[in-house]
């Protein structure tokens, strides 16, 4: 069964929160992990390989760099989910 939206942000926001050592409450979708989060390239590639374990997708290495914030992560799970 696909999640929403708004389950994959959740889910997601968690797991930032977590990976990132960073307040939820701290945490808005369009910012940016390494700019205003506080990540390093190695984070997010670390971050990208929880996302496709955990929502059993593949994203290409063309895709990583412009999947940098939290809205556009939740966007491209929502759209790529069961295919």
């Amino acid at each position: 069964m696909a999640l929403s939206r708004e389950q994959i942000y959740e889910k997601l926001e968690c797991e930032v929160a977590k990976r990132f050592e960073v307040s939820k409450d701290k945490i808005e979708g369009d910012h940016d992990f390494v700019k205003e989060i506080g990540a390093d390239s190695i984070d997010v590639v670390e971050l990208v390989v929880e996302v496709e374990d955990e929502f059993d997708i593949e994203i290409p290495d063309e895709e990583l760099d412009s999947l940098t914030t939290l809205n556009k992560v939740s966007d491209y799970v929502y759209e790529h989910q069961g295919k």
